[in-house]
């Protein structure tokens, strides 16, 4: 193999590596929606070359997360709401089907798992000051463990990887779960689930995760101040 070949592949592997480096602080929020991202910055920073950075911003792009600007870097995506309802329509479907394959798969196993989780989230719920986002993100977290629990029993590595391309940046999360009214629903659709899988009831698992996502998705469209 020539030594050319193999500084493509290093570029490679470092430009896939700062993708995933700034696709993780935009979705933790560390980096907030319309925020511009510029190559020098991000690369002084992560220690590389300005090579690999633009081509992680390209492949963000794909994704839908950033905006590359000529010559001036990137902004990160503030959706609107078709691209809004785009992907929490989508997400739907493919939460929906991973539901219904993980309770086929292991719904014995899994149920103790999300009755802890439903447990310690209406704790939290009944503790969380709406103020104290660093709280709040808790709250986000364990939502995110729910979700999480099930699409890994789903075993399908094609949807955990499309699902990871949908996910929604932390603002938008943050605010979702800042509402005491919006926490309860989520709540009362996670205990729906758990008692569907309990059941051992694949397509009721799969409706149910359809309606949990479509739900949170017809919040987000309908406030304005969510967009």
């Amino acid at each position: 193999m020539s030594t050319k070949r193999l500084e493509t592949m290093q570029s490679t592997s470092l430009a896939d590596r700062a993708r995933d480096m700034i696709r993780s602080a935009i979705f933790d929020g560390r980096i907030a929606p319309n925020e511009r991202l510029t190559i020098e910055h991000i690369a002084a920073e992560l220690g590389i070359s300005r090579t690999p950075v633009r081509e992680a911003l390209k492949a963000l792009e794909t994704d839908g997360i950033v905006k590359l600007l000529p010559n001036r870097g990137a902004i990160v995506q503030r959706y609107d709401k078709p691209e809004i309802q785009d992907r929490y329509t989508v997400r739907s479907v493919l939460e929906g089907l991973a539901g219904e394959l993980a309770c086929r798969n292991m719904a014995a196993v899994l149920t103790p798992h999300l009755q802890r989780n439903c447990d310690e989230l209406e704790t939290l719920i009944a503790t969380t000051n709406r103020d104290d986002l660093h709280a709040v993100g808790k709250l986000v977290l364990l939502n995110s463990e729910f979700h999480s629990l099930i699409l890994d029993a789903s075993a399908s590595k094609t949807m955990m990887r499309t699902l990871a391309t949908l996910q929604m940046p932390m603002a938008y999360r943050v605010y979702t779960w800042r509402s005491r009214d919006r926490a309860l629903v989520s709540l009362e659709f996670h205990k729906e689930i758990l008692s569907a899988f309990s059941k051992n009831d694949p397509k009721l698992v799969r409706k149910l995760m359809e309606d949990h996502i479509c739900d949170a998705r017809d919040f987000l469209v309908s406030d304005e101040t969510a967009n």
